[in-house]
């Protein structure tokens, strides 16, 4: 797992970091020295798009998903271990439509050999991030089962204390 984060933490940095410099530049260009650069929206776009659902598996990881822990917090264990099995079941049947769907987009735009209007970029590799974060969400969910049900840690990420007022 460590090699999977690592893998995560530096393509979604180096995608955030790459897709905004393009972005700056596009905007300089533009805006300074008057020439627009067309093929840089569809760039910096594609990059941000995986640099943020890359970070989707990432947050999971680390629980920085938005919670609504109120009433969690003053239910009993039952509840919280009802709670956890819902959650992992939605959650994992969640990454599998994901994976599911964007593997027939991406077919679908292979097979019509669709391109990006600047660039003539295949679009199947633009959209070839959804399974691959509907992959990522669900080694996390099962991750988090693993921890919760065999190891019965738990998986909540406790409270935080920066929201707590």
């Amino acid at each position: 797992m460590r090699i999977l984060n690592f893998i995560e933490s530096a393509l979604s940095g180096l995608f955030f970091l790459v897709g905004i410099a393009i972005s700056l530049y596009s905007v300089f260009m533009r805006y300074v020295v008057g020439a627009s650069q067309s093929w840089a929206t569809e760039v910096y776009t594609m990059l941000l798009v995986w640099a943020i659902f890359i970070g989707f598996s990432t947050a999971l990881k680390d629980d920085r998903h938005i919670a609504i822990e109120f009433l969690y917090d003053k239910s009993g264990p039952k509840m919280k271990s009802f709670c956890q099995v819902i959650t992992f079941i939605i959650g994992i049947g969640f990454s599998i439509f994901i994976f599911w769907t964007g593997l027939e987009m991406v077919l679908v735009a292979h097979a019509q050999a669709i391109k990006t209007i600047d660039l003539g970029f295949p679009i199947w590799i633009n959209y070839l991030i959804m399974p691959i974060a509907g992959a990522l969400l669900f080694i996390r969910f099962c991750e988090k089962a693993y921890r919760f049900f065999v190891k019965k840690e738990d998986v909540t990420g406790g409270s935080d204390l920066e929201w707590q007022q």
